[in-house]
């Protein structure tokens, strides 16, 4: 049994809230699940010259919490946040002690900037710097997928993507 989801994707594709709705789903299925995003278990700042996205931290507070979840019950988890390289997926399976599921979210460049633009946590010169980034990061993990399969946010609800990327998770 594959214990670990992890959801990638860019910046506006979904991975927090298709994330939360996979967790709800896994309640209802009585699995057990745990939910952790890695965004904020690497939220510190600055991070060292050898590792600007935070990948070691994020892996490092990721077993920690895991370690955590497991000792209260929880048998499933799932995670929000990018995966860019397979050292930093090694990273993910060295920190909850075995192989993790990565599922890419993906949708197209324009409805990602919408995204951005819309959920208004960015203001200034960082919601344009962040619309580059998504563009960048989408053709980066599309040309170097890492991922198990991928499943695609636009134009579809949030429930018809959760329940896909749970179908595929567990069977």
């Amino acid at each position: 049994m594959q214990t670990a989801l992890v959801l990638s994707g860019p910046p506006g594709v979904g991975k927090t809230t298709v994330g939360w709705r996979v967790f709800d789903r896994c309640i209802d299925l009585e699995l057990a699940p745990a939910f952790a995003d890695l965004d904020l278990l690497g939220a510190a700042w600055p991070p060292p010259a050898d590792d600007p996205h935070q990948a070691r931290l994020k892996a490092t507070n990721l077993a920690l919490i895991w370690s955590n979840y497991r000792a209260a019950g929880h048998r499933r988890l799932i995670v929000a946040g990018v995966v860019e390289t397979p050292a930093e997926r090694e990273l993910l399976e060295t920190s909850v002690g075995g192989p993790v599921v990565i599922c890419r979210l993906d949708a197209s460049d324009a409805e990602l900037a919408d995204r951005i633009r819309h959920r208004g946590r960015e203001t200034g010169d960082g919601v344009d710097h962040l619309v580059r980034r998504a563009s960048e990061l989408s053709a980066q993990l599309t040309a170097d997928d890492i991922s198990d399969y991928v499943v695609s946010t636009a134009d579809r609800t949030i429930d018809a993507v959760a329940d896909q990327v749970l179908k595929r998770w567990v069977p």
